[in-house]
């Protein structure tokens, strides 16, 4: 073959897998992984095989994940030692980045995000400046870009005090000034999407500070995520908040495939993962 029509072959090749590869699923969790690292909550290929293999909500769905954030981490050592088990189940590299220990009392717990790197770049990985010390754990504000479709999103992760019922009362009103502030800190990433343990079902009138944000905020997953002593699904604390305005990319979410409840109970969490897929071909904002 000539070299001028091997150059018009190669990047026709090119062309071609550049269009197949910006055509993606972005696959996130979401998980409160029951004060990780402490005694009897260190079965880390636990935890990563519940993340990789039980992606969805059947026993069929297709394993893999991308991205995920974490609740309940108690150390840092806790967190590299989920990417490592991530990285061993897979078989592809996972990296994360954990906070510092967060609460206003000797009880601190850490956020972590953990992510493919093959399918996710992280941007920036930052804990909310809380002043006025309106929450017990301020968020951590996740940006990532999907490598394969250059889609950017900023995630907000969140674990709601449980305190009093006034002290949830008050995060929760508190949440939409955080939400406002980020969706308008940026000009090129209105992909804005709240994830955690909220404490709180998402029909509760308790929201309606963040559901008055324009454009409207909006809930995915309002299932029975945290587990009782008797390995019984038992309230509605996990979501997804976003705005359907912005986040075009949104394909499907739910409760994640759990296969015995009560070794699951047991061993890894009383809360279930939540997942949430975003499907694009490029960035949309």
């Amino acid at each position: 073959m000539k070299r001028p029509v091997l150059a018009i072959f190669v990047a026709c090749l090119l062309m071609f897998a550049g269009q197949a590869s910006a055509q993606a699923y972005l696959r996130v969790v979401s998980w409160n992984m029951l004060h990780a690292g402490w005694s009897g909550q260190q079965d880390w290929n636990g935890y990563a095989r519940q993340i990789w293999n039980n992606y969805g909500s059947a026993a069929g769905a297709a394993n893999g994940v991308d991205l995920v954030f974490g609740q309940e981490v108690m150390y840092a050592e806790s967190a590299a030692s989920v990417a490592s088990a991530l990285t061993a189940v897979s078989g592809f590299t996972w990296d994360y980045r954990v906070t510092e220990a967060i609460g206003r009392s000797s009880y601190k717990e850490r956020y972590a995000v953990f992510f493919r790197t093959d399918r996710v770049q992280l941007l920036s990985s930052t804990v909310w400046t809380d002043t006025g010390d309106k929450f017990e754990r301020e968020p951590q504000i996740v940006k990532v870009r999907h490598i394969q479709t250059g889609a950017d999103y900023t995630f907000i992760n969140w674990h709601t005090v449980f305190g009093t019922t006034a002290e949830r009362q008050a995060e929760i009103q508190q949440i939409a000034s955080v939400f406002n502030a980020i969706q308008n800190g940026s000009s090129s990433d209105q992909d804005v999407i709240l994830v955690g343990d909220h404490n709180r079902e998402a029909t509760s009138p308790w929201w309606t500070t963040l559901t008055a944000v324009s454009p409207a905020v909006s809930w995915r997953v309002n299932e029975l995520t945290s587990i009782n002593a008797s390995c019984a699904f038992a309230s509605r604390y996990d979501h997804f908040w976003m705005q359907n305005n912005h986040v075009t990319e949104y394909s499907t979410s739910g409760r994640d495939y759990i296969a015995d409840m009560c070794a699951f109970r047991n061993g890894l969490s009383d809360h279930a993962p939540i997942y949430i897929s975003f499907y694009s071909t490029a960035d949309t904002d």
